[in-house]
């Protein structure tokens, strides 16, 4: 079991939590970083200069990020701001709730199989006129 840094885990709202423990303190990748909600300057701890040296460049970032953002609003006199996300992070093109449903899509486009199964004959027939194949008909399973 792998412990995040003292420095991170004071100021990331995912400390400790599965992601954490699962992916960040093992690859000291910093992926599922987030800040802390309401996050104040006087409540971080020092920055970590001298652990700077052995993080790796995404811990490092990912520090000097959180600390600069925070003094530049501090100076700014920005205290109020609620949340913080310096982060960009990219889409995952390969899952599947990445993707966007057709705009022409109706409802009655997703129930076609379950109105199958509870139509007359004629609403069937009408169906296999329409050409739209046995694969295209969404069906229930239990």
């Amino acid at each position: 079991m792998h412990l995040p840094p003292p420095w991170c885990s004071s100021i990331c709202r995912n400390s400790m939590n599965e992601v954490c423990i699962e992916q960040c303190a093992i690859n000291h990748d910093c992926s599922g970083f987030e800040p802390k909600k309401d996050l104040k300057l006087e409540d971080m701890p020092r920055f970590p200069l001298d652990a700077s040296f052995g993080m790796t460049k995404e811990e490092r970032f990912t520090a000097v990020t959180v600390y600069l953002a925070k003094v530049v609003d501090h100076l700014q006199g920005v205290e109020d701001e609620h949340t913080i996300d310096p982060f960009i992070r990219r889409q995952d093109l390969h899952s599947t709730g990445s993707r966007h449903l057709p705009e022409n899509l109706q409802v009655k486009d997703l129930l076609s199989g379950v109105q199958e199964a509870n139509s007359s004959p004629e609403d069937r027939s009408e169906l296999a006129d329409s050409g739209v194949g046995p694969n295209e008909v969404a069906g229930t399973s239990d």
